[in-house]
């Protein structure tokens, strides 16, 4: 008796064990595999602490789990909210994009800078009001920075403005949270206040490109990029589905295209609109086509750069090199 039920727990034993491994060996040659080729260079890179402010062209940075970090500041951990803590972009106040940003010489102030106005500096440490706020539909919150800034912003704005930080400490906005693309984002990811994504990609040939097309060109800043590249074909960026940067360990992952709205026809000089480009072209060469795997994200709205999230934390340079996997992008009308 002892002995039947021995064998019959050995057994079962040996088919639990014998499916286990079958089922890891299905997964594993489930996983996406990876082929990567060398597709560009890095030839600039952006950082830009508020959002809708001014960015700062810098030299190197870290790919974080956060999004992009450089001179001890984070990309988009500033934010600028009304008296309701609404969060303000250029799109309701255009003159926000005349407002510079800089670094103190010690890395841990925000500098602020305008026209008329006498610089500010803002610590990176904050432990004022806790702000709640969301961004599309995804909670976030941030400190309040205090009353002589949200002076300095509200006369320079003409309203009434607070700047809030959002720390390392806090817990981020969760992308899943996200109504439209939640379903592109991995579990627990999160941003500071970036809109979608921790990185733009966009290339300078796409760029260039888009320029021939337009009566007046316009400049990268007019997009924002946080990944800048060269030495690729005008949209190659389309079809890089994961990304290597340098040799340092940084990894990125596309999550969707880059909608475009109509902050890119701010005039980055005299923020103000005052014509329709170059969103009216892109409308014309740069859109996906309608069919159901596609139209809920993108619709009718242009696109042009990619949205890319942190796979794997690393250094990035100006000059690295710049390495994909590629996919196959069948829905892009040009």
């Amino acid at each position: 008796m002892d002995s039947n039920l021995d064998q019959r727990v050995v057994t079962a034993g040996l088919v639990g064990a014998v499916g286990f491994f079958g089922l890891c060996f299905y997964l594993m040659s489930r996983r996406e595999r990876k082929e990567y080729h060398h597709v560009a260079t890095v030839s600039k890179l952006f950082l830009h602490p508020v959002k809708s402010l001014a960015g700062i062209e810098v030299q190197e940075g870290h790919v974080t789990k956060r999004g992009f970090k450089s001179n001890g500041m984070y990309d988009r951990c500033f934010m600028v909210v009304d008296e309701d803590n609404y969060y303000m972009s250029a799109k309701q106040v255009p003159k926000m994009i005349l407002i510079r940003t800089s670094f103190s010489e010690d890395r841990k102030n925000l500098i602020l800078s305008a026209d008329g106005k006498p610089d500010i500096s803002v610590p990176l440490k904050q432990e004022g009001e806790l702000i709640h706020s969301k961004i599309y539909s995804m909670r976030c919150s941030g400190n309040h920075c205090g009353d002589e800034v949200a002076t300095w912003l509200s006369e320079f704005l003409g309203g009434t403005y607070r700047l809030i930080y959002c720390s390392e400490e806090l817990p981020g906005k969760k992308l899943q949270e996200n109504p439209l693309v939640g379903h592109l984002m991995k579990r627990n990811e999160a941003t500071l206040f970036q809109d979608i994504s921790h990185f733009t990609l966009l290339s300078e040939a796409s760029l260039a490109d888009l320029n021939t097309r337009l009566e007046e060109p316009v400049t990268v800043k007019n997009f924002r990029p946080t990944i800048y590249v060269n030495d690729c074909s005008a949209y190659a960026e389309d079809f890089w589905k994961y990304v290597k940067v340098g040799f340092e360990g940084a990894e990125l992952r596309f999550t969707f295209h880059a909608l475009r709205c109509k902050f890119i026809t701010l005039d980055q000089e005299t923020g103000t609109y005052h014509s329709d480009e170059p969103m009216k072209t892109l409308k014309g060469y740069r859109q996906c086509y309608d069919f159901a795997a596609h139209r809920k994200i993108y619709g009718k709205i242009p696109i042009i750069a990619n949205f890319m999230n942190t796979e794997t934390d690393g250094v990035i340079r100006v000059g690295d090199p710049i390495f994909a996997s590629l996919q196959y992008q069948e829905h892009i009308k040009e």
